[in-house]
């Protein structure tokens, strides 16, 4: 995993607050990477498989949309 995918697994791990921009990265990280379910190493759980997970896998993604969606109805 990257340094920042490092840091985004241990913010989440130790459920701090994310700001809007944070949150704003993580849909990002999801949207670019959800193609990576689909790479050969996936069922091994490599590279790909440790990165989406370190993000917050599957529930990560369906929440940072969700408080995305959040913060946008607050502005």
């Amino acid at each position: 995993m990257t340094p920042v995918g490092l840091a985004r697994a241990r913010d989440l791990s130790a459920r701090r607050t994310l700001s809007e921009d944070t949150v704003r990265r993580m849909v990002s990280f999801f949207a670019r990477h959800e193609i990576d379910k689909q790479g050969s190493t996936w069922s091994e759980r490599g590279p790909g498989w440790q990165a989406w997970h370190g993000w917050g896998g599957d529930a990560g993604a369906r929440w940072s949309r969700r408080v995305l969606r959040a913060f946008a109805s607050l502005a």
